[in-house]
């Protein structure tokens, strides 16, 4: 079985454009903020890899379904997802039930925004291996992008029961609860993602913003402490910090915050939000 239980960790936010999931606390200043409009959420989907065992296929002199196999990979790193839907179809050709191929095609397609191919792929997949717990993930958040909610959310737990410790999982839960405003079920599911996986970085920034949103400042200053410190580069988490500081009442502290942001060479939007936010700061 190619890459079975064997994964790297992709951020597919340029993909997965959730209005309701991505933080938009960039669009908030500290005089109009509100607690309960902060709200962040950022999916990740398992990817092939190129360490991964090669297809169990009998390789024959040609041609050799290992070899291609490997280029679809290389293809599929590199970015050209073109090419990589044709080589992992060509690897397809010679296992047809092999159901991490299916899992990467969908990946491939989903890469292109052909979101509905790539369901068909994933559900090939478990259909086949009910227990991968990966392909029920990666549909759950191909159907959340799609905002059916409960396709995904039934998605989502069926790659529980196979795994009840993916922490994506249980982060995507939260972000589908977050979407639909259940914010204790949202804060429950990223407590658990944050405990079966204390580096997920994602889970921690998702967790914070769900402290945040219930006036928790200081459960929401470790959790986004806790993210700032296994990423050091991740803005968003700085920025996060710099508000929920100001809230607490700590300026001094939100600035260091604020500025850490600058240094990281933000976009042109977040770095006008913490001009905004060092503004407001000084009155």
């Amino acid at each position: 079985m190619i890459l079975k239980n064997r994964w790297l960790v992709l951020n597919m936010a340029l993909l997965f454009v959730l209005p309701a999931v991505v933080t938009v606390m960039a669009f908030l200043t500290l005089a109009t903020a509100d607690p309960a409009d902060i709200v962040a959420g950022t999916p990740l989907v398992a990817v092939p890899t190129a360490t991964a065992p090669p297809p169990t296929v009998t390789p024959t002199a040609r041609p050799d379904p290992n070899d291609i196999y490997r280029a679809a990979v290389a293809a599929y790193e590199s970015g050209d997802y073109v090419l990589a839907e044709e080589r992992f179809r060509a690897t397809l050709a010679l296992a047809p039930e092999d159901v991490s191929l299916h899992n990467n095609l969908g990946l491939t397609l989903v890469q292109q925004g052909r979101l509905e191919e790539a369901i068909a792929e994933y559900k090939m997949a478990v259909a086949l291996d009910p227990a991968l717990a990966e392909a029920h993930y990666n549909l759950g958040m191909t159907y959340h992008a799609l905002e059916q909610w409960a396709e995904a959310e039934a998605a989502y737990q069926a790659a529980l029961a196979a795994d009840p410790t993916l922490a994506l999982a249980h982060n995507g839960l939260g972000n589908l609860y977050q979407d639909q405003g259940q914010a204790e079920a949202a804060l429950a599911a990223y407590q658990l993602a944050v405990t079966h996986d204390p580096e997920l970085v994602e889970a921690y920034l998702n967790l914070g913003v769900a402290y945040a949103n219930r006036d928790d400042f200081g459960q929401a200053a470790t959790a986004l402490e806790a993210a700032a410190t296994l990423d050091p580069a991740n803005a968003m988490a700085h920025y996060n910090l710099g508000v929920v500081y100001a809230y607490q009442g700590d300026s001094e502290r939100a600035r260091q915050s604020f500025e850490r942001v600058l240094a990281l060479s933000p976009s042109d939007q977040l770095a006008e939000q913490v001009h905004k936010q060092l503004e407001q700061l000084q009155h």
